[in-house]
């Protein structure tokens, strides 16, 4: 009996406060780029950032990446960390994860500012010779909380759905990398990547690493959490299955723009 090939897997963790197509639209091109047989996507338990203010809980932080995934086949919710936030350290993930999938070439999908930390993580050598490291390009500049509601970003995504699967996003937004933006994203991701090649080099640790080719969409979820009612249309920017579960357990809420009722369905913005 032939023994059974060796599948390509990838780690995608963050905090997921919430997930929008901004993070499923890395996952895509991860996808598609290494040809990888499945995503595991983790949700961060506890909130490294003390700047996130959202009191939003994991369970239904994962719950909403469960309902965005859900449609992709090659997409899979991986398992809770550990409720001591001493134990959630990447090295510790992925090698759970090891251990559950064996026989596997294994990736690391990561935004291009947590990689910039890399190594500074702990026990950051053994992740970096158990892994790829697949770089989603940075923005040029992250968009402010205070974003105008009619930009290009706004008009030119149209209302999506899950039965749609991943967004139809127009050419004007830009390709990998087919206007000034987004080269100007992949030079400082190259940039940063280099940086990080070189310090574990000093360390002479080689690091494996690939920018991926996927547009820098000015998504951030901290404008969803900010905007999410007083700005109707940026709630284009999650999955409607998310919207409903936002709407329906009330999350998000500005007190001032409190969320109408729940209602069968979210209309169509």
């Amino acid at each position: 009996m032939q023994p059974d090939p060796i599948k390509k897997r990838a780690i995608l963790g963050g905090t997921f406060d919430p997930i929008h197509w901004g993070h499923l639209e890395i996952a895509y091109a991860a996808l598609e780029q290494v040809g990888l047989h499945q995503i595991i996507w983790v949700s961060d338990r506890h909130k490294r950032d003390p700047r996130q203010q959202s009191r939003v809980e994991f369970e239904h932080r994962q719950e909403m990446v469960r309902l965005a995934i859900a449609p992709e086949p090659a997409f899979c919710l991986g398992p809770p960390p550990p409720e001591d936030p001493k134990a959630g350290y990447a090295i510790v993930t992925g090698q759970t994860l090891q251990q559950r999938y064996p026989d596997s070439q294994w990736y690391w999908i990561i935004g291009a500012d947590a990689f910039s930390t890399l190594p500074k993580w702990y026990r950051a050598a053994e992740l970096v010779e158990a892994f790829e490291w697949l770089v989603a390009p940075r923005s040029v500049s992250p968009p402010p909380v205070n974003y105008p509601e009619e930009t290009p970003l706004f008009m030119e995504i149209s209302p999506l759905n899950l039965q749609q699967g991943r967004p139809k996003l127009n050419s004007s937004l830009g390709t990998f990398p087919s206007n000034r933006r987004d080269n100007t994203a992949l030079l400082k991701t190259e940039e940063i990547c280099q940086q990080v090649a070189i310090a574990f080099k000093t360390r002479q640790i080689t690091l494996r690493w690939q920018i991926l080719q996927s547009p820098t969409l000015p998504m951030a979820s901290t404008l969803l959490r900010h905007h999410w009612c007083d700005w109707p249309k940026i709630r284009t920017w999650v999955p409607e299955a998310v919207q409903i579960y936002i709407q329906t357990h009330h999350l998000y809420q500005n007190p001032q723009h409190p969320l109408p009722q729940h209602s069968s369905s979210i209309p169509r913005l």
